[in-house]
């Protein structure tokens, strides 16, 4: 039995754009019990964004909640709307578990924003969620959270793909670099791929079929099977063929190694730039 249906969890969503919609609609349909209930000014996007199936309750503003208290919030709105918008709603939640996934807004500051709040969990979902594939990184204050809590952190999360806790929110930034930015590395590997096949002389849609369906194929091999990637690869790749040939390219020493650890750092340094200028 999950935590939802043990508890009849109540959980408020504020900001149900693609994020917000991704999460709300993986909870409401795979955690029986959980009464989800959706704050956002554009209610018809919001609704037109979330399945059919999922029971989710789209509301326009605070004002229409009247005088319900909720055991949960899921914060889903830009950085520099989250403070604002957790006051907003800050009476619905005496004592409820906030889950903010706003990036670079720690937690000391949504705790100095809403005195009234003290168990906060920042989590890291990343585009993947739009299919219940994500990769979710969190952290909460080991002291802050009871068992109960964090169970309820991973099953929400959990279902709309996977979820790990990190030793320290400072580590959220470097996951970052990793899984929040990933997909974008994923799909640009598969542009430049698509490219490389109209370079050899395939046409546009042929080429993209090509490019699309060796990363999904791939991809799909790496959710099923038990093996490593090292292990997958060495699999695919016969001595002196065709892999070889390639992979003696790709994995040359300023190559893929190289270009890969820079970028991963890149976007991990980002992201802790931003988290030093929020206002």
């Amino acid at each position: 039995m999950t935590v939802a249906e043990h508890h009849k969890l109540s959980v408020l969503m504020i900001g149900c754009g693609n994020m917000g919609t991704a999460i709300a609609s993986g909870a409401a349909i795979r955690l029986p019990g959980i009464d989800i209930t959706a704050i956002d000014p554009n209610v018809e996007r919001a609704r037109q964004l979330l399945p059919q199936q999922a029971p989710v309750k789209v509301l326009a503003d605070f004002e229409e909640l009247g005088e319900r208290h909720f055991d949960v919030c899921i914060v889903s709105v830009k950085p520099q709307h989250v403070e604002a918008a957790l006051q907003a709603a800050q009476q619905y939640l005496s004592g409820a578990l906030i889950i903010s996934i706003a990036a670079g807004i720690p937690i000391q500051k949504l705790q100095d924003a809403t005195p009234g709040l003290r168990r906060f969990v920042r989590v890291m979902p990343n585009l993947p969620a739009l299919v219940a594939s994500a990769m979710s990184v969190g952290f909460a204050d080991a002291e802050v959270l009871s068992p109960n809590d964090r169970k309820v952190v991973e099953e929400i999360f959990g279902a709309i793909g996977r979820f790990c806790w990190l030793a320290s929110e400072g580590d959220i930034d470097l996951a970052t670099g990793v899984t929040g930015s990933g997909p974008g590395y994923v799909f640009a590997f598969t542009e430049y791929l698509q490219r490389a096949a109209e370079q050899m002389g395939f046409p546009h849609d042929l080429a993209e079929q090509f490019a699309r369906q060796t990363v999904i194929g791939a991809a799909r091999l790496l959710e099923q099977d038990t093996r490593s990637a090292h292990d997958l690869k060495v699999a695919v790749t016969s001595p002196g063929g065709t892999t070889a040939a390639g992979l003696a390219v790709l994995e040359a020493p300023e190559a893929l190694p190289s270009l890969l650890a820079k970028t991963t750092a890149a976007a991990a340094d980002r992201a802790a730039e931003l988290a030093d200028t929020q206002p």
